[in-house]
């Protein structure tokens, strides 16, 4: 049986489907999704593979470009929030969809599952490349894993996005927690998160959480088709207040809450007003950025050009698993390689590939009965399990 649907699989392959067998383009194109969300995830993702093949190239040690930098930081503030008010829009429906118990398990298998994998991958990788990285990888960095996720790279966004999901669907379920009650929560953790740094789990979850919670309470409005995001107009509104934002944001850095220290602050009632002033100044320049973003991906949906992004998006998360692996040998390749330093040219080139080839990669895999290495699949690991036993006992006879 397996067998035959292997065959299959090669012969759609072969026999001219390429588009569907590499790209999956039939059901990320499917009329049954809501192509903004899939526009929302493959802008945000794009930004996150800009931002670290960035950091990337100015580790290495490359003259990179004011323009580059500045285009950097112009996008750095909504990138992920933006995923955690995508998220935030469906919990409830899945809440009620699933229950308590089977949607925790449904996001463990996506989100916690391929985050405690592919950390060990990717510290594993680094490790063994280590030589050619901008990183000191160790081996404490597999303890890491479980407490300081910051070390895992990109990873830590799945860590945090499950952790905040868990917690909002606790709280709802066996709390009774309201949405206000929830939003009231976000804000508290939010401020807090600067006393935070000491530990990167907790701080990237008092970070986020407030985001998610905001998707949450816009759920019903949005999904609805309610508030017209698709109109010209708004965006019109929207864009110099973008404008406006971001130049203020990139003269005023440091309101980042990941980079607010405490220390020698000694926690006084100055200190924590001058940053949480900072902190809710940053907050409003993240929704200004997310609303134009949500604005723009209405719009993409009733013109529905640029499919490509769609595309990208609806394999966002597999993207976001292996785009470090990707930058960092595309990177690899043009310094050691081919000795070749155009950050203009290898900056893009980072992007486009490692976008790409991510998506390919995840296809062929999930083609090839490998989608485990994505989501856990307990079939999956019982036929493995099987296929060694089986093995044993033919070298055993």
């Amino acid at each position: 049986m397996y067998q035959i649907k292997h065959n299959s699989r090669v012969e759609n392959f072969v026999f001219g489907n390429i588009p569907d067998y590499l790209f999956n383009r039939t059901n990320a194109l499917s009329n049954k999704r809501l192509a903004w969300i899939d526009y929302a995830k493959g802008i945000a993702i794009f930004l996150v593979i800009y931002h670290h093949a960035f950091l990337g190239l100015l580790a290495a040690g490359l003259p990179v470009n004011k323009f580059l930098i500045n285009l950097n930081m112009a996008v750095y503030s909504f990138r992920v929030p933006l995923f955690f008010i995508l998220s935030g829009l469906f919990i409830s429906q899945g809440l009620k969809k699933r229950g308590l118990e089977k949607y925790l398990k449904y996001r463990g298998k996506i989100l916690l599952y391929p985050y405690l994998l592919w950390a060990i991958l990717q510290v594993s990788f680094g490790f063994f490349f280590r030589s050619y990285s901008n990183f000191p990888w160790g081996p404490k960095l597999f303890l890491f894993i479980l407490y300081e996720p910051k070390y895992t790279g990109q990873l830590w966004y799945l860590l945090a996005l499950f952790n905040a999901s868990a917690i909002y669907s606790l709280l709802t379920v066996k709390c009774r927690l309201k949405k206000t009650h929830h939003l009231l929560l976000g804000l508290v953790l939010y401020l807090l998160a600067p006393a935070l740094s000491f530990n990167s789990l907790l701080q990237q979850l008092s970070i986020f959480y407030i985001y998610l919670i905001i998707g949450t309470l816009l759920s019903n409005s949005i999904l609805s088709g309610n508030l017209h995001l698709e109109s010209y107009k708004r965006f019109v509104i929207l864009l110099p207040i973008f404008v406006v934002s971001q130049i203020y944001f990139l003269r005023h850095e440091n309101m980042d809450p990941f980079f607010i220290s405490y220390k020698n602050a000694g926690l006084s009632a100055n200190w924590l007003l001058n940053s949480d002033i900072k902190m809710i100044k940053y907050l409003l320049i993240v929704l200004i950025g997310c609303s134009i973003t949500i604005n723009l991906c209405f719009i993409l949906q009733r013109w529905q050009k640029m499919k490509i992004i769609r595309l990208i998006g609806f394999h966002s998360l597999y993207i976001y698993i292996m785009h470090i692996i990707l930058i960092v040998t595309v990177r690899t390749i043009f310094i050691y390689i081919l000795n070749y330093r155009n950050t203009f040219v290898i900056l893009p080139t980072q992007v486009i590939l490692a976008a790409l080839i991510s998506i390919v990669l995840y296809n062929i895999c999930k083609n090839s009965g490998l989608n485990w290495l994505f989501e856990f699949d307990a079939n999956a690991f019982k036929t493995i399990f099987q296929k060694f036993q089986h093995q044993l006992k033919i070298k055993n006879v």
